[in-house]
């Protein structure tokens, strides 16, 4: 049986039997396979091609390249694999065809090498976090952490950054005098102070998040594709860094409690959507003991609007088909989507998440 390849490393595929026999002995079924998945699954063909890109380094005996990411115990393991599948097709193949494939064998190797050469260069360029320290003409302090557990740093202006393990930021240091300019590399969660007249910006790959007082959390690794904004208290608006002097803020989208954005830098896309686990919203007005969740004969509007405010998050139904409905139903350890389920199995409705709010479809109070 086969294994899930869709949260596959780059290590993992080359650890995997299947993977690693396509990429040395290939066959029609093995070639059918692996292009459907990368078909179906498109987020996870970086993965995939560094995989391909370093077991063709090793083949080649690239030996210190591919040692930049993988432990010599694999890349040995590799070799094994790779002389005995060589001896395999020697001893299977005609004298004929043993010269035509190392002549074959020899022009891909020259590609290879020049393909090779070409990712390194791209990988090895400088990655957007050092490119805008380049550009500062400021002081900066920088934070890096080097350890395995998240880092707790105060700033100036009283704000709290949580710094995830490898993972780096940097500020000038004259901030909060002037402005409030943060440039990440890597993950963090900020706790934001808040200050109406001087912004908290968050320059993050090829993202800007942008508040003046709020919890939030920026996810931007310089090998990963994508920068994940997520948001678990106030207003945050995210925008593509255009890297221009105008003061006109470029578009992007605006994030409220419990919703998050992704941002593709392929594609130069923002996806906005839900977070996977919404939880509860703490607000000033709200008591610190949240809704109880239960329930005797009460108005569907109510209970809905209560799981809004509970959660800050936009529920749309149609008001006039359950005006009349009601629910009976405790619903205190139950997460936000078996709420919204039990209520939906309630009224005889679906529901579905699109752009960061609940769209609940259908519903009568009929039996």
């Amino acid at each position: 049986m086969q294994p899930d390849y869709k949260n596959f490393s780059t290590a993992d595929f080359l650890t995997d039997d299947y993977f690693v026999y396509h990429q040395l002995q290939p066959t029609p079924h093995s070639s059918h396979f692996w292009a459907t998945w990368l078909e179906e699954h498109p987020h996870r063909q970086q993965e995939w091609q560094q995989a391909v890109d370093l077991l063709a380094a090793i083949r080649l005996g690239l030996d210190s390249y591919a040692q930049t990411y993988l432990p010599q115990e694999t890349i040995q393991q590799l070799l094994v694999r790779i002389q005995q599948t060589n001896a395999q097709i020697d001893k299977t193949e005609t004298p004929v065809r043993r010269i035509g494939w190392r002549l074959w064998a020899a022009a891909a190797s020259v590609f290879l090498v020049l393909g090779v050469t070409i990712w390194w260069q791209a990988q090895t360029r400088s990655s957007p976090y050092e490119q805008h320290l380049a550009t500062l003409d400021k002081t900066v302090s920088e934070k890096v952490n080097n350890t395995q557990q998240v880092q707790t740093i105060d700033l100036p202006d009283r704000s709290v950054v949580r710094l995830a393990p490898k993972s780096r930021l940097s500020y000038s240091v004259d901030f909060g005098q002037h402005q409030r300019v943060i440039y990440l590399s890597g993950e963090a969660t900020f706790s934001v102070t808040r200050d109406s007249q001087r912004p908290f910006l968050v320059h993050a790959n090829e993202v800007v998040t942008k508040v003046v007082g709020t919890q939030f959390t920026v996810r931007a690794f310089a090998e990963e594709n994508r920068v994940r904004v997520r948001v678990q208290s106030g207003q945050v608006s995210v925008y593509r860094d255009q890297q221009t002097n105008s003061p006109i803020q470029q578009k992007g989208v605006m994030l409220l409690p419990n919703q998050q954005v992704v941002f593709n830098r392929n594609t130069d896309q923002f996806d906005k959507m839900l977070v996977e686990t919404p939880s509860l919203i703490i607000s000033p007005t709200r008591r610190k003991k949240g809704p109880a969740f239960v329930y005797n004969d009460t108005p569907i509007p109510q209970v809905l609007q209560e799981l809004k405010d509970a959660y800050g998050i936009e529920i749309r139904y149609n008001k006039e088909a359950l005006t009349n409905c009601q629910l009976n139903s405790s619903m205190t350890n139950e997460s936000f989507e078996q709420k919204l389920e039990i209520i939906c199995r309630t009224i005889g409705a679906t529901y579905e998440m699109i752009d960061g709010q609940v769209i609940i479809n259908g519903g009568t109070c009929q039996n």
